[in-house]
């Protein structure tokens, strides 16, 4: 995070020494909020309606206003520089008004500062292009978390921390920030996959309409923004090459890969390209140059290779001659496979010195006519770990890495200018959607990539599981606006604001759940490729599960009346429920046959059915990685 301290403002050099604030007191209005001209209709509007990121001044001004209500019952007027008839001992000045002309901002960077009686709030709302940036939105954000107190946990009805006062004081302030990261995305994937989930959903009973409605956008949005996720570069990174063989097929078959029955012929639209041809990398790049000069906005983009589709790697000799024979090994990989045999290698080099030889070239033609133009490149799949032989790559290629292993990102990190991380860590592919504790391990794998040149992530299969991942999601988005941050501090407010007197036992709780994810962690045989299931059952143990429920507990017993911290408290206690009938299931998945089996996997479903419509467990997608899971059981080891 970037963090410039300016000059404090003393007797010397202005004159006076400035007392705190009153926004509030005793329940009566001190202040007014001031937007600049322009914006009068918009400010009228509710946040629900302010959502779009040109609207982030006005949506920033009518939700300083909502929190200061909840907070002290008082309804702030919002108001314009120039309107007439606004009087108040005090004014926020939010976003570029005249009164903020001297606070010179970058792109999503913000500054709260007191002069005199007055608050301001201004923040960087453009970027480069002329993407829209919302600095001004963060900068009220952060005011409403440090200065008022508000924590959002959760999407939802008990997701939400507001403490009450009647009087609402600040202090002297003068706070600048910009977050470090370019790019800060986590994938909102409550409400995914409707072909696949509707029959289940009719199944159990349950309207389509009514799924989305709990777990849509409209319900889970704002958190994600609060959570201050955003950009002010935008990174191309998509599969690039959709329609090229219907676009070039039938004249340069040749630019293709060679498949297992001798022909370059693909099937659309996943094509895979012969990514050792000269003259497809002469076309790529003439077409990725002639998009920017049509667009000088347009920053960067994309070389992705499709992926996935029938269509296999090209296994012509001139791919093959440039993947070297000591490059790590893909097993049995169904995509490459064996001109001779027509079977899947047995063994294979990894692709990335092929691939990225591939992406070297296309972006040396484009920096010699366009060097201001970045292009995106992943490493992924069988291209995925460092190459063996090829060295620094050309300095407009941001890399795309796919994980979060701290070798592949150092190794990377030393052949490539920038690095764009896309994980795939937040799903319940290996734990099924039971309780976890990943928080410090995601905050330190964001800390360490930004000290090895990431500038942007983009986190996949955030499915909304809040009562068993909550804590996860919520100490990862604090990460990606401050990879410095002081990740035990963070952990013991959560518990503070959402379990109340219940907060040492419940953090206690979430100790105990660290130490068992990072057993699972530790297990090479629980991943999404060979999730051997089972062995789940080696950390969520009768013992463990035990202990968990222990705590649960005894915060119970010490939770008070606070409905929000009860709920809270609850939501735990369902995700040990859930956990208890995942292991009891994992212990006869050997027998499917069995009435204990069948009785036991009807158990789990009734229980998700009951959650469906909550921010708790994210009842299809655990079901749908349970069922994957237990399609492997043959295979899984105890």
């Amino acid at each position: 995070m970037k963090l410039v301290l300016l000059p404090f403002l003393t007797l010397a050099n202005l004159g006076t020494v400035f007392a705190d604030i009153t926004l509030v007191r005793d329940g009566k209005t001190q202040t007014v909020i001031i937007v600049p001209e322009g914006l009068s209709k918009h400010v009228q509007k509710p946040a629900a309606q302010l959502t779009s990121a040109a609207m982030s001044v006005p949506l920033a001004a009518v939700e300083l206003a909502d929190y200061l209500q909840k907070v002290s019952g008082v309804r702030l007027v919002i108001a314009t520089e120039t309107q007439k008839g606004v009087e108040a001992a005090s004014r926020i000045y939010i976003g570029h008004c005249k009164a903020n002309a001297d606070l010179a901002v970058q792109a999503e960077e913000f500054v709260i500062r007191t002069k005199g009686s007055d608050l301001h709030i201004c923040g960087g709302d453009a970027g480069p292009g002329g993407l829209i940036c919302q600095g001004t939105l963060y900068g009220v954000y952060d005011f409403i978390e440090r200065e008022l107190g508000v924590r959002w946990l959760f999407p939802g009805e008990h997701g939400e921390v507001v403490p009450r006062r009647s009087t609402i004081t600040i202090p002297d302030l003068d706070r600048r920030e910009q977050p470090r990261i370019e790019k800060r995305k986590v994938r909102n994937q409550a409400m995914t996959r409707e072909d696949t989930f509707a029959p289940v959903l009719k199944q159990w009973g349950i309207a389509v309409e009514a799924w989305k409605a709990a777990h849509g956008p409209e319900a889970t949005g704002a958190w994600f923004r609060r959570m201050r996720l955003g950009a002010r570069i935008e990174i191309e990174g998509g599969h690039a090459y959709a329609g090229w063989w219907e676009k070039y097929g039938k004249e340069h078959p040749e630019w293709f890969a060679l498949q297992p029955d001798g022909t370059r012929t693909q099937q659309p639209e996943r094509e895979r390209l012969c990514k050792s041809n000269a003259a497809l990398w002469d076309e790529i790049a003439r077409v990725r140059i002639a998009e920017f000069k049509a667009d000088p906005s347009k920053r960067m983009a994309s070389l992705a290779p499709n992926d996935g589709g029938a269509n296999k790697w090209c296994m012509c000799a001139a791919c093959r001659a440039l993947d070297p024979a000591d490059a790590p090994k893909l097993l049995n990989d169904r995509s490459l496979i064996d001109p001779a045999t027509k079977l899947p290698f047995a063994e294979y080099p990894a692709l990335t010195d092929r691939v990225f030889t591939f992406f070297n070239e296309i972006a040396k033609r484009v920096r010699r006519e366009m060097p201001d133009r970045d292009l995106v490149a992943y490493a992924y799949s069988v291209y995925r770990t460092p190459p063996a032989k090829l060295g620094p790559l050309e300095p407009n290629l941001i890399i795309g890495y796919v994980g979060l292993d701290p070798a592949d990102i150092e190794a990377w990190s030393r052949i490539a200018p920038r690095l764009y991380l896309r994980p795939n860590d937040l799903g319940p592919a290996i734990d099924l959607g039971m309780p976890r504790n990943n928080a410090v391990q995601l905050a330190s794998a964001v800390k360490f990539a930004v000290e090895h040149k990431a500038i942007g992530f983009d986190f996949d299969n955030c499915h909304g599981n809040w009562s068993a991942h909550g804590l996860d999601y919520y100490v990862l988005c604090k990460a990606l606006w401050n990879p410095a941050l002081d990740v035990r501090a963070t952990i013991a407010d959560y518990c503070r604001a959402a379990y109340g007197s219940a907060a040492e036992v419940m953090q206690q709780y979430h100790d105990l759940l660290e130490k068992l994810s990072d057993q699972v962690r530790a297990d090479p045989q629980l991943a999404p490729k060979s999730p051997h299931a089972v062995r789940l059952r080696r950390s969520y143990s009768d013992e463990s599960l035990q202990t968990l429920e222990a705590h649960i507990k005894s915060a119970q017993a010490l939770q008070g009346d606070d409905p929000g911290v009860k709920a809270r408290i609850e939501m735990a206690s369902d995700a040990l429920k859930y956990a208890r009938l995942v292991s009891a299931l994992l212990e006869v998945a050997h027998d499917k046959k069995s009435p204990a089996y069948i009785e036991r996997l009807t158990a789990v479903e009734a229980f998700l059915k009951t959650k469906v419509l909550t921010p708790e467990l994210a009842p299809l997608h655990s079901h749908r990685y349970l069922r994957m899971a237990l399609a492997y059981v043959e295979r899984e080891v105890e």
